[in-house]
């Protein structure tokens, strides 16, 4: 449900938008540490819940557009962490203007950003909100204002001025900030700010992209010297639930940010893999979880045909890996042998694991079957699910030069054991039919039907 803003109104009005709240059967258990085959994160854990998260709050840097600092009225130099135009470094060095507190006039003292000439690929104002996952729900918070800025004409402001803002995965929404039509002694508009505008939208990406972009027509914006006002932007978001079951040959895939820009999982790798404390890793702790894979069977069936109760030793073999999709320069998963590259250190130190990546054993299980009973052996590995970043450990003035690289790594559990189960059950009719027939021999050549006698 929307709030949208009236196109008159006092200089300081409120606006709000409510975002709708969106056994194992007959067996013997021997608690021995085998491994086994993962397939599925399913045997304990648990389905997605159908309950929308808490509202928790979410990062937006530099939302008040203080950094760089600045002297005088504004200043043509892009604020920290946010992109004009290109999503790669900082783009348009000459995209937005931004205006002081006492010129802006914000109610609380803070500097504003000025949109400048319409066009998205050239001026849009860009930032991906950090932490934020695909499915969540976001709600987007800032003020607004028409241009304070003394190069507007009368006829510009008296209508409002508009803009659009669009969270990516979604449609872009149309904005009117409300109008202004007084000067100040200074020659400067007078602004006219309308706090708490909010924009909801369900993430279509991780780390979405947030835009803002004028579209005040070329004959009022005077070449791009007067356009809206931005400031004081944040982000509350509902995460959506964590899907336990993903398979582990289906993870999600690692994906890559050089500030705003997209990156290849190479060129984060290339640079977190440089030096031990180039990168630390963080584990999220919502989808980060252990959990047992599916069981499955070990080897062969084995069936008492017999009258008496059979013991014998098993042989058990068992092997278990590792899965992720990041580049082998990266050594995660390892594969166990050799010295720990750089970023599996990095792995090691950020969740105090240290997992042995490919693992085999051979055991010996004494077996019992009874008279009548088919015999087998089921194994059920533990696993470890880890989602997490690798992100610039020295971070830059600008976050526009920071590295964060996103990856799910699944791998042998160091918190929990092992399962082998001995399962015993009653003989199928097929089975037991088996059971039944004849012992293989070869037919007597000659003689089959004389009676027993003395040697002719």
């Amino acid at each position: 449900m929307e709030t949208r803003q009236s196109p008159a109104g006092p200089a300081r009005t409120t606006l709000t938008r409510t975002a709708p709240v969106t056994g194992l059967g007959l067996g013997l258990c021997l608690g021995l540490g085998l491994l086994g085959g993962a397939t599925a994160a399913q045997a304990s854990a648990a389905a997605p819940s159908a309950r929308a998260a808490a509202p928790v709050p979410g990062t937006v840097l530099n939302g008040d557009f203080a950094q760089p600092t600045f002297t005088g009225v504004n200043t043509s130099a892009n604020p920290h962490a946010w992109s004009v135009g290109s999503t790669s470094g900082t783009g348009t060095t000459g995209g937005v203007w931004r205006w002081n507190a006492a010129t802006g006039g914000h109610p609380d003292g803070l500097t504003a950003a000025m949109l400048r000439l319409p066009g998205e690929a050239s001026y849009g104002l860009k930032q991906r909100l950090r932490g934020v996952r695909a499915g969540a729900r976001v709600t987007v918070t800032y003020d607004e204002s028409p241009s304070v800025s003394n190069y507007c004409t009368a006829a510009a402001l008296e209508q409002g001025q508009t803009y659009t803002v669009q969270g990516e995965g979604v449609p872009l929404t149309d904005r009117t900030t409300l109008p202004t039509t007084e000067k100040l002694p200074s020659n400067y508009w007078k602004p006219a700010w309308r706090t708490g505008v909010t924009l909801a939208f369900t993430a279509g990406a991780n780390e979405p992209l947030l835009t803002f972009v004028s579209t005040v027509a070329a004959a009022q914006n005077n070449n791009g010297y007067c356009g809206p006002l931005i400031t004081n932007v944040r982000v509350t978001q509902e995460p959506p639930p964590v899907d336990k079951t993903i398979p582990t040959g289906a993870l999600p895939a690692s994906e890559a940010f050089y500030g705003n820009d997209r990156r290849t999982a190479a060129d984060a790798v290339a640079y977190c893999n440089g030096a031990v404390n180039r990168c630390t890793f963080t584990a999220e702790e919502d989808p980060s979880f252990s959990y047992y894979a599916p069981a499955r069977v070990a080897a062969e069936t084995y069936f008492n045909c017999t009258r008496n109760t059979l013991n014998r030793i098993r042989p058990v073999s068992t092997a278990n890996r590792s899965y992720g999709d990041l580049p082998a320069a990266a050594g995660l998963p390892g594969s166990g042998t050799g010295a720990p590259s750089n970023m599996a250190q990095q792995y090691t130190l950020g969740t105090g694991l240290a997992p042995a990546w490919n693992t085999a054993q051979e055991r010996s299980v004494t077996e019992i079957v009874q008279p009548a009973e088919a015999s087998w052996i089921e194994t059920q590995a533990s696993r470890r699910r880890t989602e997490g970043w690798f992100d610039a450990t020295t971070k830059a003035a600008d976050p526009n030069y920071d590295w964060r690289l996103h990856t799910v790594i699944d791998h042998p559990s160091t918190d929990l054991s092992d399962r082998i189960y001995q399962r015993t059950g009653p003989l199928t009719a097929s089975e037991k039919q088996r059971c039944q027939s004849d012992r293989p021999n070869a037919p007597t050549p000659v003689g089959a039907n004389a009676p027993a006698g003395a040697e002719r």
